[in-house]
């Protein structure tokens, strides 16, 4: 009875178990149990990590330059005339809200990538739903996984960036585009989703490029006619996504030029961005033969799947994903001069999509043969094994476990510690984030460039003097600053005897400011032009001399600000090594 018992109770609980499992395979169309427990585990894997990732994987330069400019518009700068930045501001602007509520805090970076990771399940929900309309909800699951799991995109996917709001507003723009007939209301939410992508980044005119190529060449393989759309429709769809794609960016265009700031917008987002030759060592002049050598490929292997598609829906969607992603891909290779990792952002998860459909008929086609690797592959298809092996691979190139993200919190903390709110700094890109730069532009790859070429006045020393700029962030820095730990530098020098006489020490100020005389093995006495030394004194520049009558060794002249708040030379902080 004991034993009846036991069973009695146990087989509800497997059942039921058992029937969630399969109601889940059911829904999705997959092949079963098996099948949807895989997805479900390497979903709850992929999100596990990313949230792990958020905190511990280090912090890209572009992200603190954001913020910084959120940090501005919070404090009441504008964009561009007071700060530079080259990308289109209504990132910037929608974020400059939130900043005011969490406040100036070294952990931002961390509250904003939390943030901003909501637009990542819109843009994993548009892959789904993408992948639905393409093929099945099997494989519209199985393409946010392979997605989420590929190494490039799950890092770049969480990171603090405007790519990482344009990129699912486009995915959002594709999805209403292809969720239905094309009429004028869809055209109009989807060209305004697509302004909304200008507004965030002129890159997007890649992607308005590889709808107005896509779109007529996908409508071509198919046939008008097939489609059941009339030519007068299709212009006045057109015309209202046109419209739409406008309102946006122009609304932000005419909001700068009432303030009086329209040259500074037009030259940070048009002028500075078009550089020729800006990067000929990677993107060789050859390159542009890339795209009119193989996007032919591609509208050919267009009309292989229109033709292998019966229905002309779904055919017309299929073409029209791949000549984007073939479009974008090929352009993005051929003509864009300075190509980074997140320009793909936008690629990945169509990709994916055909990726998986790809590959669940492909397992399909395994499944039915007498192999043996066919049994299994009857269970858990193909993209289950390719994601668990991307798992491995982001876990393998990048171990959770290592804290890269600590370094730009510790260099925050040291800044808020160190300054006050009203203290210029001088960094490369905005990293110190809450505190104003002294230097106008920032050493990204286009501005660096135009240095180079003479093209920007390169005044960063003599601006530090004017503002009295005594913290210094930066890795080229000339000898008026000393490091204090955390990549902080603080206005000073090491003083070094006279040749003829070892109490006497000559040096030369540059950056006018109050300063402290240390040492680190004690209190440091002595007579600082012609007057005895008693404290911080303020030192304007040119030549000072100062004569020890203590017994000091290692004297620093230091910002008095930096010492009075416990910072010190980073030399000083190790111990000395032994003869």
């Amino acid at each position: 009875m004991a034993l009846e018992s036991t069973i009695s109770l146990s087989r509800p609980a497997s059942s039921c178990g058992r029937s969630i499992a399969q109601r889940g395979a059911d829904y999705f169309g997959m092949s079963g149990p098996a099948e949807f427990v895989a997805a479900a585990s390497l979903f709850a894997l992929m999100i596990a990590l990313k949230l792990v990732n958020i905190t511990r994987y280090r912090f890209d330069s572009d992200e603190s330059q954001h913020m910084h400019v959120i940090w501005a518009w919070a404090r009441g700068f504008v964009q561009y005339r007071d700060v530079f930045d080259n990308h289109m501001p209504l990132f910037q602007i929608m974020f400059a809200p939130i900043f005011g509520l969490i406040g100036d805090r070294a952990t931002i970076l961390y509250w904003m990538r939390f943030i901003l990771l909501p637009m990542y399940f819109v843009g994993a929900w548009c892959s789904y739903r993408i992948g639905e309309l393409l093929f099945s909800r099997r494989a519209g699951i199985w393409a946010v996984i392979l997605a989420g799991l590929y190494s490039t995109y799950h890092f770049t996917s969480f990171e603090f960036r405007t790519d990482n709001l344009w990129a699912p507003l486009w995915l959002l723009c594709v999805t209403v585009l292809i969720s239905g007939a094309f009429t004028v209301p869809r055209a109009l939410i989807a060209g305004l989703l697509l302004g909304f992508c200008f507004s965030v980044s002129m890159k997007s005119i890649l992607l308005f490029l590889a709808l107005l190529v896509g779109g007529p060449i996908a409508l071509f393989l198919l046939g008008r006619k097939q489609l059941g759309q009339s030519w007068t429709h299709l212009a006045r769809c057109t015309a209202a996504f046109f419209a739409a794609v406008t309102l946006a960016p122009g609304t932000i265009a005419a909001a700068f030029a009432l303030a009086g700031a329209w040259r500074d917008f037009r030259y940070c987002n048009f002028d500075h961005n078009i550089l020729p030759h800006l990067n000929a060592r990677n993107h060789p002049a050859w390159s542009i033969i890339v795209f009119p050598v193989v996007f032919p490929f591609a509208i050919y292997a267009a009309r292989l799947i229109v033709g292998a598609t019966p229905e002309p829906a779904v055919a017309f969607r299929r073409a029209f994903i791949f000549l984007i992603c073939g479009f974008y891909v090929l352009a993005l290779r051929s003509f864009w001069n300075l190509l980074i990792r997140q320009d793909y952002l936008p690629y990945y998860p169509l990709a994916f999509v055909l990726v998986s459909g790809a590959l669940l008929a492909i397992s399909s086609r395994f499944a039915k043969h007498g192999l043996r690797v066919s049994r299994y592959l009857r269970r858990i298809p193909l993209p289950a094994f390719v994601a668990l092996a991307e798992f491995l691979l982001i876990i393998a190139t990048c171990p959770f476990w290592i804290d890269r993200a600590q370094l730009e919190t510790n260099l925050l903390r040291g800044v808020l510690k160190l300054t006050e709110p009203g203290d210029y700094v001088l960094d490369c890109k905005g990293e110190t984030i809450f505190r104003q730069r002294c230097f106008w532009p920032v050493t990204e790859s286009i501005m660096m460039e135009r240095l180079d070429r003479g093209l920007i006045a390169d005044d960063a020393a003599e601006r530090a003097i004017e503002t009295h700029t005594c913290v210094a962030v930066i890795k080229f820095i000339w000898e008026n600053y000393i490091p204090v730990g955390d990549d902080l530098h603080v206005a000073g020098r090491f003083l070094k005897p006279s040749a003829t006489d070892s109490t006497r020490m000559d040096f030369e100020v540059v950056i006018p400011a109050s300063y402290k005389i240390i040492a680190r093995d004690g209190l440091v006495k002595g007579v600082l032009d012609g007057t005895p030394y008693d404290g911080a004194r303020f030192l304007a520049p040119g030549g000072h001399t100062f004569v020890q009558t203590s017994s000091r060794t290692q004297l620093a002249l230091l910002w008095a600000q930096a010492v009075d708040r416990n910072f010190i030379p980073e030399k000083f902080s190790h111990p000395r090594a032994k003869g």
